[in-house]
């Protein structure tokens, strides 16, 4: 699938606007993750014109970033309310500020999302008996390998996505492709994630990566601490490094945090690397800490299009990446930084021939928030108007 066959709108297409849209967003928020990020900046980017509200199931990072945005913002606490009443409360949320499209985020609240607009859009006083258009942005690839009630949740995820919502965004091409065995293509459309550059620019390096060893090469690896994101993989890389370096002065980071950090610590410690890695935990300056590096590693299993990558070639600092996902379309103009031998010798090679070889890098003007908005929009004005779901 090519990024233009569903994308509504050219690029650089004017929108307007004949009345203000009003969409409905609703989102997890439970970490600052690249889900939560692509909406926030999406919040962010959409023109004035639109009403917006964010109901989130969680209180956090998210919600303290969009207040302070001026985004309209309601918080439906998901650990002490019941998945009945979280719809309730959504129907009442989806009743009183009747939006011409709602937009949901990740498996939960796609399938909550859905069910509210399905019962609380006969009262809609817009369009009587005529349900509210509905999108979901799938920000990753899809489940497959599950059991009991996550099977469940999975089968009642793809039947919302098939029956009752009229789009899905895919972040990416190669998601586009994998997102076809379950839905079906022409409700699919493909808008890569985008950031704001012109604020990210703005960000100072953290002073704390370099203190102390501000003449060291710094490495990193950004995101949660997960079997998908195999920094277990980055680790083994990082002493296949250090024992292949003619540079002494070599330092590794690793930002983020999540349930594997005690089995990675100890794995740093087994491997003897306890001095040579930092473990920073949960940070709130990522793009900070990226921009004090001298280059990040991404070695997940897979990926859709994940902020960070964009984050750090918008820095300019280069991203050694497994060729997989939407790493191989954010990568395509740099593709000796991709990695196919996905093992710490395939990612060494890498690094290794980066260092004695430096490359520029330079972000695809396609990956910026402002064509995502404006695809967005596109998208919400061509399915908005409340008639039913085809």
């Amino acid at each position: 699938m090519q990024a233009t066959a569903n994308t509504p709108n050219p690029i650089n297409e004017k929108l307007i606007l004949p009345s203000p849209l009003k969409v409905l967003h609703i989102i997890s928020g439970d970490l600052w993750a690249g889900a939560e990020v692509q909406a926030y900046t999406l919040l962010t980017s959409l023109p004035k014109e639109c009403e917006l509200l964010a109901v989130l199931m969680n209180h956090g990072e998210l919600e303290q970033r969009l207040v302070a945005a001026g985004i309209n913002t309601q918080v439906i606490d998901e650990r002490s309310t019941s998945s009945l009443k979280i719809i309730s409360k959504l129907i009442t949320v989806i009743r009183q500020f009747a939006p011409d499209v709602i937009h949901t985020h990740r498996q939960k609240e796609n399938i909550l999302g859905t069910i509210a607009n399905l019962i609380a859009s006969p009262f809609n006083s817009k369009n009587p008996w005529r349900r509210i258009k509905s999108i979901r942005t799938t920000h990753g690839a899809p489940e497959h390998n599950a059991s009991g009630i996550k099977k469940l949740q999975i089968w009642l995820d793809r039947f919302c996505g098939n029956y009752l919502q009229n789009a899905i965004i895919s972040v990416s091409n190669d998601l586009a492709i994998k997102l076809q065995i379950n839905f079906p293509e022409h409700k699919i459309h493909v808008i890569e994630n985008g950031i704001d550059i012109k604020q990210l620019l703005q960000a100072d390096p953290a002073s704390d990566i370099r203190a102390g060893y501000e003449k060291a090469f710094h490495i990193g690896i950004i995101g949660r601490l997960e079997p998908v994101k195999r920094v277990d993989l980055f680790i083994r890389t990082a002493q296949s490094v250090l024992a292949r370096s003619p540079v002494d002065a070599i330092r590794f980071h690793i930002i983020g945090d999540g349930t594997l950090r005690p089995e990675l610590e100890a794995l740093s410690a087994q491997l003897g690397l306890i001095q040579q890695i930092v473990f920073h935990g949960h940070r709130t300056d990522a793009t900070q800490a990226i921009a004090a590096l001298d280059m990040a590693v991404m070695c997940s299993d897979h990926e859709g299009t994940p902020m960070t990558a964009l984050e750090t070639l918008a820095l300019g600092k280069p991203l050694i990446a497994h060729k997989v996902g939407g790493l191989t379309e954010i990568l395509s103009e740099h593709t000796e930084l991709l990695v196919v031998n996905h093992s710490p010798e395939g990612y060494s090679n890498a690094i290794l021939q980066l260092m004695q070889h430096p490359s520029k890098v330079q972000l695809k003007e396609v990956y910026t928030s402002n064509i995502n908005a404006a695809r967005t929009l596109a998208l919400y004005n061509n399915i908005g108007g409340g008639s039913p779901v085809e």
